[in-house]
C-alpha cells in the first residue's frame, strides 16, 4: 500500500491507472496508399498520356522573355589564343587535329586563328626541344673533352 501512495499527499493513496489489455497492446494502422513504381513500358509502346486538364477560368499565361541567340564569336580572346598555344604545345599533332575538329563550324577568322596558335604552340615545343638538346648534348661533349684531358694524353704539361 505504501507504493501507491504520492509523497505530496498526506497519506491518502492513489489509486493505481486504470489499464485495458486491449488499449495498451493494440495501436490503430494508418492508412496509407499503395504507391506503384514507375514501369516502363514495352519496347515499341508509348507511355499513357495524362488527360488534358483546361486551364482554370480567368486563367492568363505569364508572357515569356524573349530568347536571344548569342553573337557568333568573331575574333579570339589572349586566353583563347594561349589556350589553343597551350594545347599545340604540349599535344602536339593531336592537338592541332583537334584544334581544327573543334572550330569546324565557326567563322574563317576564328577557325584560322585557333588553328594558328595551335601550329605555333607546337613549333615552339619543338625548338624548345632542339635548344635543350643541343645545350645538353654540349654539356656533355665539354665535360668528356675535360676528362680525357684531364687523363693524362696531352705532351704540354705546361713548364715555369
Amino acid at each position: 500500500m505504501a507504493e501507491n501512495m504520492n509523497p505530496n499527499d498526506q497519506g491518502v493513496p492513489t489509486p493505481p491507472p486504470a489499464e485495458t489489455p486491449d488499449s495498451a497492446t493494440q495501436v490503430p494502422p494508418t492508412q496509407v496508399p499503395p504507391t506503384q513504381p514507375y514501369q516502363q513500358p514495352p519496347m515499341g509502346q508509348m507511355p499513357p498520356q495524362q488527360p488534358y486538364q483546361a486551364p482554370a477560368p480567368g486563367y492568363q499565361p505569364q508572357p515569356q522573355p524573349p530568347v536571344y541567340m548569342p553573337a557568333p564569336l568573331m575574333e579570339l580572346t589572349g586566353g583563347m589564343k594561349f589556350g589553343w598555344f597551350a594545347v599545340g604545345a604540349l599535344l602536339g599533332i593531336p592537338g592541332i587535329v583537334i584544334s581544327w575538329l573543334v572550330n569546324v563550324d565557326k567563322l574563317p577568322q576564328v577557325k584560322s586563328d585557333a588553328l594558328k596558335w595551335t601550329i605555333i604552340g607546337f613549333v615552339a615545343w619543338i625548338v624548345i626541344q632542339v635548344l635543350l638538346w643541343f645545350l645538353i648534348g654540349g654539356m656533355i661533349a665539354a665535360a668528356m673533352a675535360g676528362v680525357a684531358g684531364s687523363y693524362g694524353g696531352g705532351y704540354y704539361h705546361g713548364s715555369w
